[in-house]
């Protein structure tokens, strides 16, 4: 990817706008269940759903050690264990919120 930012092209630019409006919309899901933006729609699945790729793109770093028994590349270690901790703050965060995204009122 660096190589071909260097070389001028537009797959890399476009990919990490892509990866940046996913990130920027899973940040607004989370602050919504935090109760900063309205509520959105669908929030506890939206959460589930959010925090179960960031710890499966976490546990990536084993796949490779684990079918071929081969090193794993720095970056490929310090990026999982950065998305890791944001799928743990995620988990954690929809836990904690759980019962005041029920959408349900009380009565």
């Amino acid at each position: 990817m660096a190589q071909a930012a260097e070389r001028g092209e537009l797959a890399p630019t476009i990919i990490a706008l892509g990866i940046a409006t996913i990130l920027l919309g899973w940040t607004i899901y989370g602050l919504s269940a935090a109760g900063y933006p309205p509520k959105l729609p669908l929030t506890r699945t939206a959460l589930v759903a959010i925090s179960t790729v960031l710890l499966l793109r976490a546990m990536a770093v084993f796949l490779p050690i684990l079918w071929e028994g081969s090193q794993t590349a720095t970056f490929m270690i310090w990026s999982s264990a950065i998305v890791g901790v944001l799928g743990i703050t995620f988990a954690i965060g929809t836990w904690l919120a759980w019962g005041s995204l029920s959408g349900r009122t009380g009565g």
